[in-house]
């Protein structure tokens, strides 16, 4: 072989081996989830989300979720994006049930956007969704789901339809990004692409947990069913949640759900921090809780 052919060969074998690194590179995803600036029974919860920003910082993962119940009216929003401010990724946000309620969607778009898109960090896309549409949470102690009002109930469909459109003809959703009415057109995913979700409420127990049989805890059906559904053919296997202010990983209903610990407070005398979550090349999600006294699990 001419040494100009040997060296043009080389040059490709290298930029194809660098090419395939890049596409599957490892991705660190720090998730910050139930801050709940605002609220009476969690008076430090400023003080401690400002601990962990800084210790987020330390990490210097790819991007930062936030999964909801990030405040209890718009001002603790505000008090909780300037707070965030001082990271250093990109953050992601989608809302709560103490942030968006049965009829009040359209105040949370106004301040953050698209409360449901999609978003990629090198070779992983996340679903960013919005659960709150897809149940009603406004009654803690209700034994049985209240009814949704009827225009809840709509942008609950068209966030499914959202979903399923994506999963059979990726390149006709626009929700991209966060930006509403902004987002560009989506592309089918590229080969060796992972997918996962993240929302605030899981559509899920962990076996029992909580051991509570309200509906407030989860997802219920038919949007559990028809979400899961949505996801699998997605090919989502993990989804990032928050809402129970308890750090667990389970298995549960073809899913593998990765639920961050509060910033803020817990119901069930569970540690306050955050979650670091690792993708790696084989696109399997490893989680690890990181405690504000400095402990991790």
């Amino acid at each position: 072989m001419p040494r100009k052919q040997f060296w043009l060969h080389a040059i490709a074998v290298l930029a194809l081996a660098f090419f395939s690194v890049t596409v599957h590179a490892q991705v660190t995803i720090a998730q910050i989830s139930d801050s709940h600036i605002g609220l009476a029974r969690a008076p430090q919860a400023a003080d401690q989300l400002r601990k962990v920003v800084q210790m987020v910082n330390q990490r210097n993962p790819d991007v930062v979720v936030v999964t909801g119940d990030i405040g209890e009216r718009p001002a603790a929003w505000q008090e909780a994006r300037d707070i965030l401010k001082d990271l250093r990724a990109k953050v992601y946000y989608i809302p709560g049930n103490h942030d968006v309620h049965s009829t009040d969607v359209d105040r949370y778009r106004k301040v953050f956007g698209d409360d449901y898109y999609k978003f990629t960090v090198k070779n992983v896309t996340v679903y960013a969704i919005d659960s709150q549409l897809f149940g009603n949470w406004d009654k803690f102690d209700a034994k049985q789901e209240p009814s949704m009002p009827p225009e809840t109930k709509a942008e609950g469909d068209k966030e499914i339809q959202w979903l399923e459109d994506n999963a059979q003809a990726p390149s006709k959703s626009s929700k991209e990004g966060g930006k509403k009415g902004r987002g560009k057109e989506n592309s089918p995913p590229a080969a060796g692409n992972v997918v996962i979700a993240m929302q605030h409420v899981p559509a899920e127990r962990d076996h029992g947990f909580p051991n509570d049989p309200k509906p407030y805890w989860v997802v219920n059906d038919p949007y559990r069913q028809r979400e899961e559904a949505a996801l699998k053919k997605l090919g989502v296997k993990d989804i990032l949640a928050g809402h129970w202010h308890d750090a667990r990983v389970f298995d549960a209903g073809g899913f593998t759900w990765h639920v961050a610990p509060s910033t803020s407070w817990s119901p069930f005398n569970g540690k306050l921090g955050f979650a670091m979550h690792t993708i790696g090349s084989d696109g399997r999600v490893k989680t690890q809780f990181v405690f504000l006294d400095g402990s991790t699990q």
